[in-house]
């Protein structure tokens, strides 16, 4: 919960926050992995870390949410993490891993707070195997 925790406080502290997944898109570089392994592994890495680490609640007012939808006959999963904070959701980090010719390819924004390097690091981390928070 340390990383929840620090970027519930960064993303608490900042305004202009993105409350839809485009907006985010809008206003973020992304970085993009590539990865010998199916794209459904990696989906599966990053999907099962980010649940465990991530979400749940933070106080009596917010929580943290990660939703994934894993689309297999589009060949592309998608993943976003959101803080949800008096019924107003601030989506800080998208990320969509999709199939490709020699395994996956992962494309991860992070915005919206302070800590969003140690976000897009962590997704990062995850999608190679390490399943530290």
């Amino acid at each position: 919960m340390k990383i929840a925790s620090c970027v519930v406080l960064a993303a608490l502290s900042l305004g202009g926050c993105s409350t839809t997944p485009a907006d985010l898109e809008a206003k973020t570089e992304a970085t993009v992995q590539n990865y010998s392994e199916n794209y459904q592994e990696i989906y599966r890495r990053v999907s099962t870390v980010a649940r465990r680490c991530v979400a749940g609640n933070v106080g009596a007012y917010a929580s943290m949410a990660v939703d994934g939808d894993l689309y297999s006959e589009l060949g592309y999963g998608d993943i976003t993490m959101s803080l949800i904070n008096w019924s107003v959701r601030n989506y800080y980090c998208p990320a969509k891993i999709e199939k490709t010719a020699s395994g996956s390819k992962m494309t991860v924004r992070s915005g919206n707070t302070l800590a969003s390097e140690t976000a897009k690091q962590s997704i990062l981390r995850w999608a190679s195997g390490d399943t530290a928070c």
